[in-house]
């Protein structure tokens, strides 16, 4: 075992420790930034090199799914597979495939005995993005902690993009208001002029990362020079935001910053763009691509899902996803199940092994892309996700003009949606919104669509009718997607 494995191994066991004291907190910081230094490796190992590590990380979760997970086990005993004969990424497809209706229908089969107690971990309520049923994702804290080491991979891109030091991005993620002068003088990572701005809903998830961080180790829940908008406000503040903070990263859905850029172009108003401007969640038009390009702010992207984090990332030369195999192995496959040719489209499949609460092996996201068959020129040696086809998002009509992509409004609602199983926007007109959604089996309808329509009065403003309507289902489109928006002709917008 190496030393980097040893420190990994002694963080998961600390986390089972309720007692999180000064010292523990201390050493848990240590460890996570240990760790750090050799995720900043890893992409640049030997492609078999890596290759071993993924195999050495499934051998251990097959072993952990054997003994802990209900689903597995009875499966391994049902079809007489032997558990140590799951070998390596390859003995994969000798597995069933699991899709979000085997998830829905009874989450607690997948989760680890382990962690069916509320200690040592999280809940978080997946969106539902291609089939609109929103699943429960159990995370245990210490892989949720080890996750502020594996992020090293794609920062150090973000801070190479942007223009920054890396030990200065680190000290600044440690700050704190009263640490700003000490830690800021000594190590020479002062917050001016290397602010950011999060245009993301306040409750994105249920309890966020960086809170875990802060309770584990001694990472602030906030570092000073980070600042927050919520999506739904006018374009125009977001703009005074940027002049006044001068942000030199922004952090938003994809559906905001494409919506932003049009806006920005059809204005001609003078904005203060930041050097890099990161998105997720949701796609980004051609349109808004080529406008970001035009006045010089880079967009950069990561490819992940609430099931499994980071599963893969841009590197400098933003083409293409850079897969993080060692820690989410990834198949494309045909209509059949078998695996595609690297070049050829095929269907998302994946097995997170670094999550122990929650085991899901062969899981189809719902998104479609391409493996690329050559190696990226940047150097390193993680297969190469070249094409994706994942979320775009509709867009509905407030009553005060303004456009707000579902992606947005999902976010915005999430502690109202964590109670459905599935949930549509109806618009009729602009700004009459009418939430259809499938409770959850044992939520209490009446005070759930208070909640909902109190959080609309919140989030939409007075200009916008909101009611709910619950229904025992939402059909998929004849495609086979699920339609997150339904909007009257005239009644809503869409990307340019």
């Amino acid at each position: 075992m190496s030393i980097s494995d040893l420190i990994e191994t002694r963080l998961r066991a600390s986390m089972s420790d309720s007692s999180q004291g000064r010292r523990a907190r201390l050493a848990a910081t240590l460890a996570v930034g240990l760790l750090s230094r050799r995720e900043r490796a890893i992409p640049w190992w030997p492609a078999e090199r890596i290759a071993e590590l993924q195999r050495r990380r499934l051998r251990a979760q097959v072993v952990h799914a054997a003994a802990t997970v209900p689903h597995w086990r009875e499966l391994f005993a049902s079809r007489g597979i032997d558990p140590a004969s799951i070998r390596g990424a390859e003995d994969l497809a000798r597995l069933p495939m699991i899709d979000a209706a085997s998830l829905v229908a009874d989450p607690m089969r997948f989760v680890s005995e382990a962690y069916r107690s509320r200690a040592g971990r999280e809940v978080f309520k997946t969106s539902g993005s291609t089939s609109g049923l929103r699943k429960p994702i159990f995370w245990d804290h210490a892989s949720l902690l080890l996750r502020a080491a594996r992020g090293e991979r794609d920062r150090v891109v973000i801070t190479d993009l942007a223009g920054e030091r890396w030990t200065g991005v680190v000290a600044r993620e440690f700050m704190t208001t009263e640490w700003r002068h000490t830690l800021g003088r000594w190590l020479g990572a002062d917050t001016e002029g290397h602010q950011r701005l999060l245009i993301l809903p306040a409750d994105f998830s249920s309890r966020t990362q960086r809170t875990i961080y802060s309770e584990k180790t001694m990472i602030p829940r906030r570092p000073i020079h980070y600042h927050h908008l919520p999506p739904t406000v006018p374009f125009a503040v977001a703009a005074a935001h940027l002049a006044a903070i001068r942000p030199r990263i922004v952090f938003s859905f994809g559906s905001y910053v494409d919506q932003f850029l049009h806006w920005v172009h059809a204005s001609g108003a003078p904005v203060a763009m930041p050097r890099l401007w990161v998105y997720l969640g949701d796609r980004v038009s051609p349109g808004a691509r080529a406008l970001a390009q035009a006045i010089g702010c880079p967009l950069y992207s990561v490819y992940g899902a609430m099931e499994a984090g980071t599963i893969g990332f841009q590197c400098e030369r933003r083409e293409g996803f850079h897969l993080n195999v060692d820690l989410c192995a990834v198949r494309v496959v045909g209509d059949d199940g078998a695996d595609v040719r690297p070049g050829e489209t095929g269907d998302i499949v994946i097995s997170p092994l670094d999550n122990r609460a929650i085991v899901l092996f062969n899981y189809r996201l719902g998104d479609r892309g391409t493996l690329s068959p050559v190696d990226c020129a940047c150097g390193r040696r993680l297969p190469v996700l070249a094409t994706m086809d994942g979320r775009r998002s509709e867009f509905v009509c407030l009553g005060d003009g303004r456009e707000v992509s579902t992606i947005a409004l999902e976010a915005s609602f999430g502690a109202e949606l964590r109670r459905t199983v599935q949930a549509q926007l109806r618009q009729s007109s602009p700004g009459r919104l009418v939430w259809r959604v499938v409770a959850a089996e044992r939520s209490d309808r009446p005070s759930l669509a208070e909640a909902i329509v109190a959080r609309g009065r919140q989030v939409l403003g007075e200009s916008t009718a909101l009611d709910v309507e619950f229904v025992d289902g939402i059909a998929l489109t004849d495609a086979g997607k699920f339609p997150r928006a339904v909007v009257a002709s005239g009644a809503g917008g869409a990307l340019p």
